[in-house]
């Protein structure tokens, strides 16, 4: 294969093939974002377990939006430690995946580290949130324009009309701008420089193999996320009902909910938050991956140590 050609098919399943060739990896990996993830869960509802219970209340039925945000009130603790945890498992966990696909070698500690690299890739994924966020506010904001002028020249029906149009290029617009910025990270981690000019170049005239790629990864990543869920509640159940819990604790099961600690010390609750911890490591893997095995592709890098 070209230096400048990729396997689509071989890119989109690379997750998989992670998997399949590192299973003690993954396996580490999963264990420890159970554990990770549970701990999380547990101070969470420790310390806001009455206001997500009111929030969760606040949301049924048809909710109330004065309501809504009087029962969000108070939790941007909650809200911003979320976030703070997200960037920093995402940022550790896409520098393991580059490193396992681009310096396969670095095996120690089941490739994972907290350093530079994984500094760089929160960095880089802050900076990709500033630009897309961006990108959609300006879009947004010049959709409604469009709309308000398309409405008072030519009435509603042509505000509607241009409005909506305008929204979809601004979908469009937005995918087209997250595939071109889609090497930003690997970059970083290889090149240990954050380049968005880096990753335009790279991409260019690769826009559809790509958009092809990672389309086809998403849509495998919600096949996986689905069968898993449905796994993970079925268990929970089965879990539940075993221990004497009845139906009644089956469908408490199913209905996937931990407002409490008492959910969440449950038997259904600790195996759902065991399952999740590979749940999310697989679909990580299915997003994460194909990025960097298209990078050493393109650049001609020797992956079978990786991919066998």
């Amino acid at each position: 294969m070209a230096m400048d050609q990729f396997s689509a098919t071989d890119a989109a399943l690379a997750g998989f093939r992670v998997a399949r060739e590192k299973p003690k990896t993954v396996a580490i990996w999963a264990g420890l974002m159970a554990i990770l993830s549970f701990i999380v869960a547990i101070v969470a509802v420790s310390t806001f377990g009455d206001k997500l219970t009111g929030l969760a209340e606040a949301l049924e039925g048809e909710p109330d939006p004065q309501t809504t945000l009087a029962a969000m009130r108070g939790m941007w603790p909650l809200f911003l430690g979320s976030a703070l945890y997200v960037l920093v498992t995402n940022a550790i966990l896409t520098a393991a995946v580059n490193r396992v696909v681009l310096r396969p070698q670095d095996s120690a500690g089941a490739y994972l580290r907290l350093g530079a690299d994984e500094l760089r890739q929160a960095a880089a994924q802050l900076l990709l949130y500033v630009v897309l966020f961006g990108a959609y506010l300006i879009g947004g904001v010049a959709a409604v324009i469009l709309g308000g002028l398309g409405a008072a020249i030519g009435g509603a029906a042509l505000g509607v009309l241009l409005g909506v149009t305008a929204f979809a290029g601004l979908l469009a617009g937005l995918v087209f701008l997250s595939v071109r910025l889609s090497f930003v990270n690997t970059l970083a981690f290889d090149t240990r420089r954050i380049d968005l000019g880096a990753s335009w170049t790279l991409t260019k005239g690769r826009f559809w193999p790509l958009f092809g790629t990672y389309l086809i990864a998403m849509v495998l990543a919600v096949v996986v996320y689905l069968l898993l869920f449905v796994m993970i509640a079925a268990v929970g159940a089965i879990a539940s009902t075993a221990m004497g819990g009845g139906l009644a604790a089956a469908g408490d099961a199913l209905r996937n909910e931990a407002a409490t600690l008492k959910d969440l010390l449950s038997v259904a609750g600790v195996v759902r938050s065991l399952l999740s911890g590979l749940t999310s490591i697989l679909l990580s893997l299915i997003v994460f991956a194909p990025a960097p095995t298209i990078y050493a592709q393109l650049k001609g890098r020797d992956v079978t140590e990786t991919f066998g």
